[in-house]
């Protein structure tokens, strides 16, 4: 049997590793060479708002142990062919970047205390070829006056197209897993985890379920799409209105009186003094 509608960025890959936090957790600690327990993991809002732009950005999988903050993506087709000067594509570095950034900076409440403690790792799980000739790749932050790598935020580029199928390595057949459409030699894999994941992907696409959920998520996600289109617009329109305010009181302490105030913004001069009585 294929399982054609399993796809590496569709329902069926947050479905797997939600239900098997123990397959994904062995993902993330080979990749990363982490050390991390299931009990010490918990689960993220993967919704982040970036409250200068207004955007919103959506994490694939979010998780949070202690002082460490993880990012999982998975990407299954190329969206930019340009390269930079070293053969990279544009658009994933570029992505990868502002999730890492985003992720971090989220990490410690936009607050200043315990810098030192914290780690954020972006994984990018790509079904297809990327430059370079490893299978993993991580991208790190390097000083080149002191020549120090810094490890407290990281960046793994994962290619699936760079695996092996027949791969021995118990890693790169857990990932190949996420791609490929025959997954029954999967099934008797000396792996219990990789044969426990092939399992519940088997019995979840063949499942009626699967079905009405992949409807219902298509529904939620519309729905999603709606409401935070109106919260970036609504949000976008209050803090024009906070700007006005303050313009009109910056103006005022400058010796401007409410007339030319009104005038100078194209303002109704009744608005302007309700703000000036503030």
């Amino acid at each position: 049997m294929t399982l054609k509608r399993i796809g590496l960025t569709d329902y069926y890959f947050k479905e797997l590793v939600k239900s098997r936090p123990d397959y994904l957790l062995f993902l993330i600690n080979n990749i990363c060479n982490l050390n991390l327990k299931l009990e010490d993991i918990k689960f993220e809002d993967v919704e982040e708002r970036d409250s200068i732009t207004f955007k919103t950005i959506s994490y694939d999988i979010k998780i949070i142990s202690g002082d460490v903050s993880i990012d999982v993506e998975a990407q299954k087709n190329i969206v930019n062919n340009e390269k930079n000067e070293n053969g990279e594509y544009t658009y994933d570095i570029n992505r990868a970047i502002y999730y890492l950034t985003m992720l971090h900076s989220a990490s410690y409440r936009y607050k200043e205390a315990g810098y030192v403690n914290k780690k954020s790792f972006v994984i990018f799980i790509f079904n297809y070829d990327i430059p370079g000739n490893d299978s993993i790749q991580r991208i790190n932050l390097h000083n080149n006056s002191t020549n120090v790598e810094y490890d407290d935020l990281n960046i793994y580029f994962v290619s699936l197209e760079k695996i092996n199928t027949n791969s021995k390595i118990e890693l790169e057949r857990a990932l190949k897993l996420l791609s490929d459409k025959d997954i029954t030699k999967y099934e008797k894999d000396k792996s219990e985890i990789i044969k426990e994941a092939a399992l519940m992907l088997k019995g979840y696409d063949e499942s009626e379920r699967a079905i009405i959920m992949e409807m219902n998520r298509k529904r939620e996600d519309f729905e999603r799409r709606h409401q935070l289109h109106f919260a970036e617009e609504k949000g976008k329109a209050e803090g024009a209105s906070e700007n006005l305010v303050n313009n009109i009181k910056t103006m005022h302490s400058n010796g401007f009186d409410a007339e030319t105030i009104a005038k100078a913004l194209s303002l109704d001069i009744e608005f302007v003094k309700e703000v000036l009585s503030k």
